[in-house]
């Protein structure tokens, strides 16, 4: 969607237009051979072959075409080399190599760098051969992808049309066709976390718009990563929620602009709301926006622009307002409402840390809930208006809606506000309770929440999710267990649904909330704290023999075959949603979040139960407010492993649980002189604490295993030393 100013500088729209007119330029095409680009630590090199520059855009050359097609001997070339064993590894699950090394021949490139100049510079050096006529040739076989100005990539090439970035950082892009792999990307984002991406659609038409990410990291020889500037503060959002469902929506922030701006402010919203206008300072500026509210099922968020009519200073604060419309809430009973796009139901960009001041209109039949604490909920005219405010700065705000029944109660610091559907008991299972009580017991552990009200909802489904102050808690926990469906009654569904998800959810009002990640990468860390810390209450309620089911169970799940593969072997915990969408939810959780919480649990029995819970508080302190790297989470980590342990920095843990994959099979050979390793690649190593005894009673004795025979340590044998429990160390025998 794109609507136009006028003023004598290029709008969107116009940009929009030109690109969708680019076409191979005949003055512009050329014979090329041995040309190279490179972009980190990634080469692409066409040998032998056409290439075409794009037609320009507002005098910028921004695309260009190779082929090898009609060429003799045409040839071109790929190579990515993934520095760490874990990207090779995921290369590979995808390319069958852990380097890639392929021939191609096509290639259609975008980019906002100098890729233009340092190919005409290779060009010039050895006298360019202009050949025009294949211009013609290749538009009606590229034309098509050229025109990408409806994409995410066509978006991107109208911000860098419109922004101050300098050539160094802007970014490089190819759609590549190969004989054996067929089309897969090559992104290069220079300022980027993790600047080189690599990957595909893929084939399975029931995840469209999935991409799946072959491989993703940082080169080498990067510069150190600086976190970019937090821009929008002080949010307040006034929603109406219409008889059909459908939002109409207003926001209003502040937003400190970038050196890089220029005329543009990229923002991220799901594609399923529509923007219809949007202010600066209030004044009218242009939207362009990817509109496309029939997607599938997955949230889809997307960036979307605001052009301005005259360059915006650096450093300034500028009062924003964009009004925004669409729906993002179904019917799923007679009482019962589903609220999607949770994540991505308001404009925003990373990192988020604002206050948020909410607005909402709605009928009066409906109750609303959000984040922040209450500030008023009046009903008139058959109008219902709830608003809320948060007390501190949050990352993210949510909502809730249904036709609900409440309960208020008052624990300590905190209003506790429980909703359920009309149709649930009257005791809400229980759930009341509950949440006092866990709220209770992990306040206690950690220290007081910064947020005094926490309001628990419904949300159909078998899954839970933790917002700042607003939980959304599958429909599935508010019924008593003989009231469940047959198809979820067994031991580990009763267990999930009655003692783990409600304390997990709740958990994430201090990791995820409080403590936040920093990237995908350091995702698995808040689930996995959340996760465990239901696992914690579970065996403090019930004893230690509580748990141990779980974490077997968990063990199965990591060996669980999937495609001839063990789950486990997928990935690390560190790929996050890369998990998710390569490969579904079942080995997403199994990893990031079953695995993640066995890291936690092996760090819990080297540190003892009192230096883990010290270190969860030092976390909470150290990194409140603050988005936390597993880099930073290891060395926090570290200064709580006690003296006389091997590993103190937890470089060698880390790499084998954290950045590795691996589940070792161990077991004693048959003489009692070594332990052999198996199961695990040759680059694993870990520290096993076998149970030994002495004169002095049972020690710990560290063995350094890696894969293969290993030798017993000193005073170490079959006789008087044992593996660890399996109930206490990730392994199988």
């Amino acid at each position: 969607m794109v609507c136009g100013l006028g003023s004598d500088r290029p709008s969107a729209a116009d940009l929009a237009e030109a690109l969708h007119r680019i076409t191979p330029d005949p003055r512009e095409t050329y014979r090329v051979r041995d040309v190279r680009i490179r972009r980190g630590d990634v080469s692409i090199y066409f040998n032998e072959g056409v290439l075409s520059f794009a037609t320009a855009v507002q005098d910028r050359t921004v695309a260009a075409v190779f082929t090898t097609q009609g060429v003799e001997a045409g040839d071109a070339e790929i190579l990515v080399m993934p520095p760490q064993p874990a990207e090779r590894a995921s290369l590979a699950s995808f390319t069958k190599l852990p380097n890639l090394d392929e021939h191609f021949t096509t290639a259609v490139l975008f980019f906002s760098d100098d890729a233009r100049e340092e190919i005409l510079k290779q060009l010039s050096d050895g006298g360019p051969e202009r050949v025009p006529e294949m211009a013609a040739e290749l538009a009606p076989k590229v034309n098509g992808v050229l025109q990408l100005a409806g994409s995410e990539i066509g978006t991107r090439t109208i911000e860098s049309l419109l922004d101050n970035h300098k050539a160094a950082s802007g970014f490089f892009f190819s759609l590549i066709l190969s004989k054996d792999l067929g089309l897969f990307d090559f992104l290069y984002e220079p300022e980027s976390f993790e600047p080189v991406t690599v990957g595909n659609a893929g084939e399975d038409k029931s995840r469209a718009g999935v991409f799946r990410v072959w491989t993703a990291y940082r080169p080498r020889l990067s510069p150190r990563y600086i976190e970019p500037p937090v821009t929008i503060g002080n949010y307040r959002i006034a929603a109406t929620i219409k008889d059909d469902l459908s939002l109409d929506s207003t926001a209003a922030f502040d937003y400190v602009a970038g050196p890089d701006c220029g005329r543009v402010i990229p923002l991220r919203m799901t594609r399923r709301l529509k923007v219809e206008s949007a202010e600066v300072d209030g004044q009218p500026v242009e939207v362009y926006q990817n509109y496309l509210p029939d997607l599938p099922t997955v949230e889809t968020d997307s960036e979307f622009l605001l052009i301005a009519g005259a360059a915006l200073t650096p450093g300034r604060s500028y009062q924003l307002e964009v009004k925004y419309s669409g729906s993002v809430i179904k019917r799923i009973s007679e009482s019962s409402y589903f609220v999607s796009e949770r994540n991505v139901w308001y404009p925003h960009t990373s990192p988020m840390l604002t206050t948020f001041d909410l607005t909402f209109r709605c009928p009066e039949r409906f109750d609303l809930v959000a984040t922040g604490e209450p500030v008023s909920d009046s009903v008139e005219g058959g109008i219902r208006t709830v608003r809320r405010k948060t007390q501190v700065p949050e990352q993210l705000a949510g909502f809730n809606l249904g036709e609900y029944k409440s309960l208020a109660v008052e624990r300590g610091p905190y209003r506790i506000e429980c909703y359920a559907d009309k149709g649930a008991a009257k005791d809400m299972n229980g759930i009341p309770q509950a949440c006092e009580g866990i709220l209770d017991h992990y306040s206690r552990r950690w220290g007081n929440l910064p947020i005094r009200t926490v309001a628990v909802t419904p949300i159909a489904g078998y899954f839970g999710q933790g917002f700042p102050g607003l939980i959304y808690l599958s429909s599935t926990a508010y019924l008593a267990e003989k009231d469940r469906p047959s198809e979820l009654r067994n031991e580990r569904v009763d267990t999930f649904f009655s003692q783990v998800l409600l304390p997990h959810e709740i958990a994430h009002q201090w990791w995820g909330n409080v403590v936040s990640a920093a990237n995908y990468r350091s995702d698995w860390l808040m689930e996995s704290m959340a996760n465990y810390s239901a696992l914690q209450l579970l065996e403090e309620k019930e004893g230690p023999l509580a748990i141990r089911p779980l974490l077997e169970q968990f063990r199965k799940d990591l060996l669980s075959n999937v495609g001839g593969k063990a789950v486990e072997s997928f990935g690390p915990v560190d790929f996050g949603f890369r998990l998710l969408e390569a490969q579904g939810e079942n080995v997403w959780h199994a990893i990031v979040y079953e695995k993640g919480t066995w890291i936690l649990h092996m760090l819990r029995e080297r540190m003892g139960e009192e230096g883990f819970q010290r270190m969860q508080v030092e976390l909470l302190r150290q990194y409140a407010g603050k988005p936390i790297t597993n880099e930073n989470f290891r060395k926090a980590a570290s200064a709580f492993i006690p003296a006389g342990q091997p590993d103190r920095d937890l470089q060698t843990f880390f790499e084998a649980w954290v950045y590795g994959t691996g589940l070792p099979a161990i077991r004693l050979n048959r003489s009692g002189s070594s332990l052999e390793v198996s199961n695990v690649d040759d680059a694993f190593t870990a520290d096993l604490p076998l149970q030994c005894k002495s004169k002095q009673g049972a020690v710990v004795k560290w063995m350094r295993v890696v894969s293969g025979s290993n030798p017993m340590p000193e005073g170490a044998s079959i006789g008087n030393c044992r593996l660890p429990s399996m109930s206490d160390y990730l392994y199988v025998e």
